[in-house]
Parts: C-alpha cells; sequence; structure tokens
C-alpha cells in the first residue's frame, strides 16, 4: 500500500480529457503514480517551468516538506527509495538478473523507441502533430510553437543519431521493437510471468498507450493493433489502471 500520508503534483502539459498524454514520459509516470494507489493531480505546465526545461517533474510533499524532482526516471526512485511507495520490482520479486533485464528494456525503450516515435510524429507527420499538440491554440500561436518545436525536435534528434537515418531506416527500427516486445509477451500475462506487473511494464504500457492515441504516429499505431500480443496488454493494462480510457479500450478491442 502506498503511503497516505503523501501527495504528488506531476507537472506536464495538458493532456485529453479520459485519454493518455501526448508526452509519453508524463504518461509513464502517470501509469506508475496510479499503479502505486498515490494522491496525485495534474497540474498543466509549460517544458521551460521544470527544473531541466523539461517534463515532467513532480512536487512531492511527504513529511512536513515539498520536494520538486525532476524526470519520470528519477521521480519514480525518489518515491521508491524514500519508501513513500513499494516497488513494483519488488512486488513482483524479480530476480537481480530480471531487474538487470527489465533495465536494459528500459533503455531500448526509452531511447530507440522513444526516438522513433518522435520522428515519425513530427518529421512525417508534421501538420497532423502539430494540430494534436497546439490545435487548441489560435492560428497564429499554432504555427509559431508548430515550427518552434519542429526545429527543435530536428537538431535534438539529430544530435541522437535518429535523425540521420532515412524513413525506411526508422521504420526497420519501429518493426524491431515492437517484434522484442511481442517476444517477451508472448507467452506471459507480463514481461516476467503471469504474476503482477514490474516496472517494466508500466513504463513500456505508457508508451504504448501514448502512441495509440496520437494520430501523428500511424505507422506505429498500425504495427501495435494487428498485433494480438501487443493489443491485448494494451487492453489488460489499460482495464485495469485506466477504464476511463473508452475510446482507447474501443481501439484495441475493436482490433482482437
Amino acid at each position: 500500500m502506498a503511503n497516505p500520508t503523501i501527495h504528488v503534483v506531476l507537472c506536464a502539459p495538458s493532456k485529453p480529457k479520459d485519454a493518455p498524454s501526448f508526452s509519453g514520459f508524463c504518461q509513464k509516470l502517470e501509469v506508475f503514480l496510479r499503479y502505486s494507489g498515490i494522491s496525485y493531480e495534474h497540474r498543466e505546465v509549460y517544458p521551460y517551468h521544470g527544473p531541466k526545461k523539461k517534463v515532467p517533474f513532480a512536487e512531492i510533499s511527504h513529511d512536513g516538506k515539498t520536494v520538486v524532482v525532476p524526470d519520470s526516471h528519477f521521480i519514480i526512485g525518489y518515491l521508491v527509495e524514500n519508501k513513500l511507495v513499494n516497488d513494483p520490482d519488488d512486488l513482483a520479486e524479480l530476480a537481480p538478473e530480471q531487474r538487470a533485464e527489465s533495465r536494459a528494456f528500459q533503455a531500448y525503450v526509452e531511447e530507440t523507441l522513444y526516438s522513433a516515435i518522435i520522428y515519425e510524429r513530427w518529421l512525417i507527420n508534421f501538420w497532423v502533430t502539430r494540430q494534436d499538440t497546439f490545435g487548441n491554440l489560435p492560428w497564429v500561436l499554432q504555427y509559431f510553437m508548430g515550427w518552434y518545436f519542429l526545429r527543435r525536435v530536428k537538431s535534438a534528434l539529430w544530435a541522437a543519431g535518429m535523425g540521420r537515418h532515412s524513413w525506411e531506416e526508422v521504420q526497420t527500427l519501429q518493426k524491431e521493437v515492437i517484434d522484442a516486445l511481442e517476444v517477451k509477451l508472448r507467452k506471459h500475462k507480463y514481461f516476467h510471468g503471469d504474476g503482477t506487473p514490474s516496472r517494466i511494464d508500466l513504463t513500456v504500457y505508457g508508451f504504448l498507450a501514448n502512441i495509440l492515441t496520437c494520430k501523428g504516429n500511424p505507422y506505429f499505431t498500425d504495427m501495435i493493433l494487428k498485433s494480438a500480443v501487443l493489443s491485448s496488454f494494451v487492453k489488460e493494462m489499460t482495464t485495469a489502471l485506466f477504464p476511463e480510457y473508452k475510446d482507447l479500450l474501443k481501439e484495441v478491442e475493436g482490433n482482437m
């Protein structure tokens, strides 16, 4: 059980009502918070508001103090290390080898998968992504914010190496990730068995849900929905943690 005396403010951009966040890392963190049963709320912010000029960051109130922690990985680490929540890896009784495998897969998802998501979203389907992300703003601000973020994304992807690949090469990397996820989930309900989800399950689900809610990832979405294994995994996790995501459930159930 989570400590009932603590409260987390998840600082992140606005998200659709009853749907996953447009940010994979923000959604990953919310999945962890929801699974942990901890008291939390959203606060709408822009990336430049954060200590590291990125989202998410969190205000964690406990033991008479409030601590601001940036980055989803370190937020989760803070909650676990300070025993404010139970570690899902402990609840799943993972062996050291399984924890090491999970950490390697987390890096694969958060680096290769994430970069491929952003490549498809911003470099291939820019106009759709701009509308998804800034459609609630006046037209002039949509134009400015869209091109500002496109320029930043191009620069970041080029520096990371993903932006140097062709779209065909990125599609190959996308398929490799999906194939690897299918292998891990084909024989068991979760990554490490049929008991309870561990941290890697929460992370993977967060990113898959994020992909499926963004119109700028049609290639990724199509691969997920054509996979009975991944569709079943998303349905299971959504039903258990986010039953209010009715459109997401309808999408995966319609392709099973």
